[in-house]
C-alpha cells in the first residue's frame, strides 16, 4: 500500500442501532477532512512540453534533418525559411492541439460514476468523488466498485478481480479472500451493502495506478492511423530514391558537383521536403477531437478513446437491446391484468413482489415498477421485514428473498416465469437455490400459466413471476414446497422515436438486430410496433442449432429473445468475425458487457452499469437510440473530411515529386529551393481549415481500407503530374517565342527565372485546387459546398501566390502566361474531377447518397415481404462493407513517460489522452481484453439488469 496507508481508526464507525443508517452530516465533513476526496489527482501535461512535442515526430524531425543539412551547407537563407516553416506548423499545431484539447477536458465531466450511498438514514447518488471512509454504499451487479470496501449486509457477491490478481475466475465476498472488496474489481453477481475503508491513492489500485501514470502511459492507435503512416512512410521512402537519383543526375550528369555542390546537394533536398506532408498529424487529431466534442454537445454520445470514431464511422450491423433503448424502460405493473394462482389474490402477488425487491434501487426498472404499484395499492407492509436478499444474476434470471413475518419466515422469488416454475428451465444454472413449485406436474395448471404468459406477452406486456415458500427455503433444501404465485403484467412502451431512428439507421444502410432476455411474443410484438422485420427466435433455438447451420440463422434472423449473455456475445462474434462486419451491440447491464467488449462499437445506454459503460466505445448520455444515429453521420463526417485530406496530402506530395524530378532529369531545371519550402508551407498552412470542411455523411460505410486511399492518391498524382508536364513542356516548346519558357536557358546554363516562376505557381495552383475535387464525393459541382474557412484559405494562397511569382526580382513571371496557368488549371480540374467519378466506380469506391441533414426520418408503413426485400438491399451493401481480419482491432502500445514518441508515430498524443478522453480523476479501467492498466473514472448509475 505504500507508507501514506490512512489511518483507520479515525474513520467514522457504523451506527450501532442501524448499520445502513450511513454518516451524519459531521461525520462526513470530519471524514473528508481527514481522507480527502476520493480521487486520484492526474497531473496535467505543461504547455511548454505540449509546444514543444510539435517537434518530435517522424515528419517533423524529417524537417529537422533538411534543416541540419542547410546549415551544414552554409545555405543560411533556406535554413531560415526551414526553421520558420517548423516553428509556424509548431504554433499552428500547437494552438489548435490546445483548444481540442480543451473541448475533450470539458468532455471528461459527463464520465465521472455515481453510486447508491445511505447518509442520515436515506439513500442518494452521489459522484463517487463524494465519497469518504465510512461511507455506506450499495453495490449491484455491473458496479465497479468505487473504493476499497468491506462487506457489511447482503449477498455473497460474485467479484471479477482480474484488473488487480489477472485470475479468470470471480472470487465471493465475503469468503477465502475476506470481506474487503477491493476498488476497481466488479460485480458480477448479488447485490450488498459495504464501508468504505479506503479511498483515492490509499487503496490498493489507487496506488497503483498512481505509479503507473508515473512511469508508463498507454497509446491507443487505431487502423486508420496505422495505414495512413504506412503510406506516408512508403511516399517519403520513395521521394528519398528520387532524392538520390536528382542528386546523381544534378551532379554527375549536369556538373552540379563541379559547379555549386551545395547549391545541388538543396535542389535534391526541396524535393524530400515536398513529399513530407508535415500537417497530416494535426489535421488528424484535431479532426477527431473536435468531432468527439461535437458528439457529447451536439448528440449526447460520448466516446471512450478517439480511435473509435473510425467504428463508428464503418458500423454496418447494430444489435440493440431492447429494454431502455427500444423502450422507455419507464414500467408500469397493469394491476388489473395481473393473474393470480388458485390462493392467491392479486394483493398477494403485488405485496410478495415488493417484498422480493429493493427500494434502494431507484433505477432498477422493474424494482421501480414494482415499488410504485404496491404503493398506489395503498396496502401496508407491516408485519413483514426483509432480512436477505439474493440479487439479480443475468444467468439465473431471478431474485430471492428471505422475509420474517412474526414467527414465521418466507422465502419469495421474482423472476423469468420459465426460470420461477423450473429453475432448470432452459438450462441448470449455479443458483444455490433450486425448485420445481409443487404443480410442476399438474399439465392443466402449466398450460394455463404458459397460455396466459403468451397471451399477454403478445399483446406487448413483459411478465415477472412470483413464487412463495414458507419457511427458510435455504434450511429446509429438498423439503421446500414452492408455491406459484402468479404472474405481474408490466408494460414497457417503445419510445416515440424508436422508428423514425430505424428508419433513419436503415437508410444509412445499418442493420438493427433486436436482442432481448424477453419473451420471443414480447419481441415479436415490440419489433412490429417499432419497424423491425418479426423473425425474431429464442434463444434457444440458436443455442440448439447444428455449427453449420448456426451462422445463416444468426444473419438471417431480425432478432432473438429469451437470450442469455454468452448469446449476445456470440451473436456479436459471428457478425463481426464470421461475416466480416463492423458490429455494434447497446447494453446496459453486466450481462450485456461481454458482448459490448466483443463489438467493435460498444454502446452503454443511458443509465448503464459501470461494467457495461468500462467494455464500451461510446456513451449515450441520453435515453434511446437516436443519439446513436447522430453519433455514426458525425463520425462519417469526421472521417470523409480525414480521407479526403490524407488523398490529397499525398496526391499532392507525388505532384510536386513526380515534377520536379523529371523536369530536372529533362531539363536541369530546378526551381529555387527557399521557394519550393515556401510552397510547402503555404501547401500545409492553406489545408488546415479542412478540419472544419462541410462534409456530408453518406449512406454507405467509411471503411478504412488503405488500397482505395492509395489508388486514389495515385490516381491524383499521377494524373496530375502527366498534365503538369505536359503543359509545361509544351509551354517549353511553344511556337510564339515572347510566353515560351526557357528551360535550359541561355547556353544551356540554367532555366530562367521566369521558367522557375511559371512551374512554381502551377503547381502552388494546381496542388491548392486539388482539394475541391478530392473533398467531393460527387461531381464538384453537385457536391455539398466548401466551407468558406477552406474556400477563403484557398484562394488566399493563390492570390499571394501569383503576387509572389510575378513581383519577386528573381521570378518575375509574365501576365500572359498567369493567365494561360490560371486557364490550363481551371479546365484540367473539370476534366480531372470527371474522370474521378469513373475511377471510384472501377476501384469499388462510390460514395453512395449524400444524407443531407441530422433529421430522423419519417417511418413508413411496410408489409412484411416490403420489409424483407428492403433487407435483402441493405445486405448486398453490408456484403460489400466487409473488412478484413487485421483490420477489426485496436492496436494497444504501452511505452515509457520518459521516452520519445515513436520516430514513426503520429505524434502529438497529449490531447486525445493517449487516445482515450482524458479522465478527470477517481479510478476508471480500459476494456480489459485490450490491456490491464488502469486509467480515470468511468461513470454514472448503478442499475440491475431487467429479466
Amino acid at each position: 500500500m505504500g507508507d501514506d496507508k490512512p489511518d483507520e481508526s479515525k474513520i467514522p464507525p457504523l451506527n450501532p442501532e442501524d448499520p445502513l443508517f450511513g454518516l451524519t452530516d459531521e461525520q462526513i465533513k470530519e471524514s473528508l477532512s481527514v481522507f480527502g476526496k476520493n480521487e486520484i489527482v492526474i497531473p496535467e501535461t505543461p504547455l511548454w512540453k505540449l509546444f514543444l512535442k510539435q517537434f518530435l515526430g517522424f515528419l517533423p524531425i524529417l524537417i529537422e534533418l533538411a534543416a541540419i543539412v542547410s546549415i551544414a551547407v552554409q545555405d543560411y537563407t533556406d535554413f531560415g525559411i526551414i526553421l520558420a516553416m517548423l516553428v509556424i506548423n509548431a504554433c499552428l499545431g500547437f494552438h489548435e492541439e490546445y483548444k481540442a484539447k480543451k473541448s475533450l477536458d470539458e468532455l471528461s465531466h459527463q464520465l465521472e460514476s455515481e453510486v447508491a450511498v445511505r447518509r442520515n438514514g436515506e439513500t442518494l447518488q452521489l459522484n463517487v468523488k463524494e465519497l469518504v471512509p465510512g461511507d455506506v454504499v450499495l453495490l449491484v451487479g455491473g458496479t465497479i466498485v468505487p473504493a476499497d470496501t468491506q462487506w457489511i449486509k447482503g449477498d455473497t457477491v460474485s467479484v471479477d478481480t482480474a484488473p488487480l490478481t489477472g485470475e479468470p475466475i470471480p472470487r465471493k465476498y465475503p469468503g477465502d479472500h475476506g470481506d474487503i472488496i477491493l476498488s476497481g474489481t466488479t460485480v458480477v453477481a448479488g447485490e450488498c451493502y459495504g464501508r468504505v475503508m479506503r479511498t483515492g491513492e490509499h487503496t490498493e489500485i489507487g496506488n497503483a495506478q498512481k505509479e503507473i501514470m508515473a512511469d508508463k502511459t498507454v497509446s491507443v492507435v487505431s487502423v486508420f492511423q496505422k495505414k495512413i503512416m504506412l503510406v506516408v512512410q512508403i511516399l517519403v521512402s520513395v521521394s528519398f530514391v528520387l532524392v538520390i537519383a536528382v542528386l546523381l543526375v544534378q551532379g554527375l550528369a549536369y556538373d552540379g558537383f563541379k559547379i555549386n555542390v551545395s547549391q545541388t546537394i538543396l535542389d535534391a533536398l526541396v524535393i524530400l521536403i515536398a513529399s513530407i506532408p508535415i500537417a497530416l498529424p494535426l489535421v488528424l487529431q484535431v479532426n477527431m477531437a473536435l468531432g468527439a466534442s461535437h458528439l457529447a454537445t451536439t448528440y449526447n454520445a460520448v466516446v471512450t478513446s478517439l480511435p473509435a470514431l473510425q467504428d463508428i464511422a464503418s458500423m454496418s450491423m447494430l444489435c440493440s437491446d431492447k429494454t431502455g433503448t427500444l423502450t422507455t424502460a419507464n414500467m408500469s405493473i397493469i394491476t388489473d391484468q395481473i393473474f393470480a394462482s388458485d390462493g392467491f389474490t392479486a394483493e398477494e402477488v403485488i405485496l410478495y413482489g415488493f417484498l422480493c425487491s429493493n427500494a434502494d434501487k431507484k433505477d432498477d426498472p422493474i424494482d421501480r415498477a414494482i415499488v410504485s404499484a404496491f404503493n398506489d395499492t395503498g396496502n401496508s407492509k407491516d408485519g413483514y421485514v426483509q432480512t436477505e436478499i439474493i440479487g439479480f444474476n443475468p444467468s439465473v434470471k431471478r431474485v430471492v428473498a428471505f422475509v420474517k413475518s412474526g414467527d414465521k419466515t418466507l422465502t419469495i422469488a421474482k423472476g423469468l416465469p420459465a426460470k420461477i416454475l423450473d429453475t432448470e428451465a432452459g438450462a441448470p444454472d449455479d443458483h444455490e437455490l433450486q425448485w420445481k413449485v409443487d404443480k410442476i406436474n399438474d399439465h392443466a395448471f402449466i398450460k394455463s400459466v404458459e397460455a396466459t404468459d403468451t397471451d399477454l406477452s403478445s399483446s406487448g406486456y413483459k411478465t415477472i413471476a412470483i413464487a412463495v415458500c414458507e419457511g427458510n427455503a435455504r434450511e429446509l433444501g429438498d423439503a421446500a414446497v414452492w408455491k406459484f404465485a402468479g404472474l405481474l403484467p408490466m408494460l414497457d412502451p417503445p419510445r416515440e422515436d424508436t422508428p423514425a431512428t430505424i428508419e433513419s439507421l436503415h437508410h444509412a444502410n445499418i442493420s438493427v438486430k433486436m436482442i432481448t432476455g424477453d419473451h420471443a411474443n414480447v419481441g415479436k410484438e415490440t419489433s412490429r410496433l417499432i419497424g423491425l422485420g418479426t423473425n425474431v427466435l429464442p434463444g434457444e433455438e440458436m443455442r440448439n442449432a447444428p455449427s453449420e447451420t448456426k451462422n445463416d440463422i444468426i444473419w438471417n434472423a431480425d432478432g432473438f429473445a429469451a437470450v442469455l449473455p454468452s448469446d449476445k456475445r456470440e451473436i456479436v462474434l459471428v457478425l463481426r468475425n464470421h461475416f466480416g462486419l463492423v458490429t455494434g451491440m447497446t447494453g446496459d447491464g453486466v450481462n450485456d458487457a461481454a458482448a459490448l467488449s466483443a463489438a467493435q462499437v460498444g454502446i452503454a445506454v443511458a443509465g448503464a452499469t459501470d461494467a457495461a459503460k468500462n467494455a464500451a466505445d461510446l456513451i449515450l448520455t441520453e435515453e434511446g437510440l437516436s443519439p446513436i444515429y447522430g453519433a455514426v453521420l458525425e463520425s462519417r463526417r469526421i472521417f470523409a473530411r480525414i480521407k479526403a485530406y490524407v488523398v490529397y496530402r499525398v496526391a499532392a506530395s507525388i505532384v510536386l515529386v513526380l515534377t520536379l524530378s523529371i523536369v530536372i532529369f529533362v531539363t536541369s531545371c530546378a526551381v529555387d529551393s527557399l521557394m519550393i519550402i515556401i510552397l510547402a508551407l503555404i501547401n500545409d498552412v492553406s489545408m488546415i481549415p479542412v478540419a472544419y470542411d462541410n462534409a456530408k455523411a453518406t449512406t454507405k460505410p467509411q471503411l478504412p481500407v488503405a488500397k482505395t486511399l492509395v489508388l486514389q492518391s495515385l490516381f491524383y498524382g499521377l494524373v496530375q503530374a502527366g498534365l503538369s508536364l505536359m503543359f509545361i513542356f509544351s509551354m517549353a516548346y511553344s511556337k510564339n517565342d515572347e510566353y515560351a519558357l526557357d528551360l535550359y536557358g541561355p547556353n544551356n546554363e540554367g532555366c530562367t527565372g521566369e521558367s522557375k516562376a511559371f512551374i512554381w505557381f502551377h503547381l502552388v495552383m494546381v496542388t491548392e485546387l486539388m482539394i475541391f475535387s478530392v473533398r467531393a464525393p460527387r461531381f464538384v459541382l453537385i457536391s455539398p459546398l466548401p466551407s468558406m474557412y477552406l474556400v477563403g484559405s484557398v484562394f488566399l494562397t493563390l492570390i499571394l501566390g501569383g503576387l509572389l511569382a510575378c513581383l519577386l526580382p528573381n521570378f518575375g513571371l509574365h501576365g500572359a502566361n498567369l493567365g494561360f496557368i490560371i486557364l490550363f488549371n481551371v479546365a484540367s480540374f473539370i476534366v480531372v474531377d470527371l474522370m474521378k467519378l469513373q475511377f471510384r466506380k472501377m476501384i469499388g469506391e462510390e460514395p453512395g447518397d449524400v444524407i443531407d441533414n441530422d433529421e430522423l426520418l419519417t417511418p413508413k408503413t411496410r408489409t412484411e415481404t416490403q420489409k424483407t426485400v428492403e433487407k435483402g438491399e441493405r445486405y448486398r451493401t453490408h456484403r460489400e462493407s466487409i473488412v478484413g481480419e487485421a483490420d477489426r482491432c485496436h492496436c494497444v502500445e504501452v511505452k515509457s513517460k520518459s521516452g520519445l514518441p515513436g520516430f514513426f508515430s503520429l505524434g502529438g498524443d497529449t490531447m486525445m489522452d493517449n487516445g482515450y478522453i482524458k479522465p478527470m480523476g477517481s479510478i476508471n479501467f480500459m476494456r480489459q481484453n485490450q490491456a490491464p492498466t488502469i486509467r480515470g473514472p468511468h461513470r454514472t448509475k448503478q442499475v440491475s439488469s431487467p429479466y
